[in-house]
């Protein structure tokens, strides 16, 4: 039985010609796979072009399926003038079991151990989740308190810096840099132990005279919980309305110990509600951190009396963000799973499905223990040269929920 022929100009089937030319156009003529064949595609329809192509590159060109599988994920996801028009959403179905083998040609597929699989976290999605969401921080250079323009101008001087969103907050929200500045307010002591401190009161109580909003910086620690410390700078800002000048928390996730990083902010005592909390808060890097003081604490003229550090918080939703498996976006209620290796996430069902047959992480590849002891030898020597796969967050992504 022949395999039918198909035609990507006239993106129609056609009938087997004996030059291979399509005698309507006149481009070359694709072979797609025969019914019989494991690689088996549906006859294609309009749009179908890149899936015929890319099916019969595999049966007639012996391409390595393996390879092939990360970019149809990438293409599933991607926004470009090559594929746009293009119904892909078939390919996947295209590909041989073994294209989904990050081994392939290897006769052995190792499972990652049972005690990684056991030790992985689940994760049930709320709307409230950090993984739904984005946070970014902005911080420009110091001014003077009478200076209340908008930064509009100023981003590309600006410190930027990625952030992780409490679990807690509420949700979606934008310092809007066409309004007033806020202003970054340093706390002391930074964990908030014991109330804030004199100068910290004394500032705040200038900015409330210019009714300028801010934007409170303090540190994990101390044994006081995250919507504790939020709490403590909203109280701060108080005004007679009842309402507060702070609009946001930034929290530095500080310590002397490995950090722990991505790591999501959790209210497990149901404080937020309890305690009227109402503004966002948001986590950053040590590092970043670090980065953070020393921008805010750089005058840019010492002479003037009182300069702040304008500041701007970001939270918006996640557009597109989907599980580099079955390329489905996450949403809440599904169940997530995040590896300890390299802090790449997955739908629970699409990690086991590929965990169970092979050790290494679907998008990036970097590996994960087995229970093959000689194997196991060669893969520890291989991470002790540093080549031991892709390089990934090697900071506890285990422990974003922890």
């Amino acid at each position: 039985m022949t395999s039918p022929v198909w035609c990507p100009t006239c993106e129609e089937e056609c009938p087997d010609q004996p030059d291979g030319i399509c005698s309507t156009c006149g481009e070359d003529l694709q072979h797609l796979p025969s019914s019989s064949n494991h690689l088996h595609a549906p006859i294609p329809h309009q749009n179908d072009r890149l899936g015929a192509l890319l099916a019969s590159s595999i049966q007639n060109n012996g391409i390595d399926a393996s390879t092939l599988f990360p970019i149809v994920n990438q293409l599933r996801s991607a926004n470009t003038e090559i594929i746009q028009g293009a119904d892909i959403s078939d390919i996947a179905s295209l590909l041989p079991p073994e294209a989904l083998n990050p081994q392939a040609g290897s006769s052995s597929h190792r499972p990652v151990s049972k005690s990684v699989l056991d030790g992985l976290k689940r994760v049930i999605l709320t709307n409230q989740s950090a993984e739904l969401f984005d946070a970014q921080i902005c911080v420009f250079n110091r001014r003077s308190i009478n200076d209340v323009s908008p930064c509009t101008t100023d981003y590309d001087k600006c410190l930027r810096l990625c952030a992780v969103p409490g679990e807690f907050s509420c949700g979606p929200s934008t310092t809007d840099p066409k309004n007033k500045s806020a202003a970054l307010v340093l706390c002391s002591p930074r964990t908030t132990k014991g109330g804030l401190s004199s100068n910290t009161k004394e500032e705040i109580a200038i900015l409330r005279q210019h009714r300028m909003p801010f934007i409170a910086y303090v540190e994990r620690g101390d044994g006081i919980t995250f919507v504790q410390k939020a709490i403590v700078c909203q109280r701060a800002g108080e005004v007679d309305n009842g309402k507060s000048l702070c609009i946001g928390v930034i929290v530095g996730n500080a310590g002397t110990a490995k950090e722990v990083w991505p790591y999501a902010m959790q209210d497990t005592k149901k404080e937020a509600e309890l305690l009227g909390l109402n503004i966002p808060v948001v986590m950053i890097r040590r590092e970043d951190g670090n980065k953070l003081v020393q921008r805010a604490e750089k005058r840019s003229d010492p002479e003037r009396s009182f300069e702040y550090t304008p500041c701007h918080i970001y939270v918006n939703s996640k557009e597109d963000h989907s599980c580099p498996v079955c390329a489905e976006c996450y949403v809440a209620g599904a169940t997530i799973v995040r590896l300890p290796t390299c802090g790449h996430v997955f739908h629970e069902q699409c990690a086991m499905m590929w965990l169970t047959k092979h050790n290494t992480c679907p998008y990036c590849r970097k590996e994960l223990p087995t229970e093959d002891e000689a194997y196991e030898v060669e893969r520890r020597r291989r991470q002790a040269r540093g080549s031991g796969g892709a390089v990934g967050n090697e900071n506890g992504g285990n422990s974003f929920y922890g």
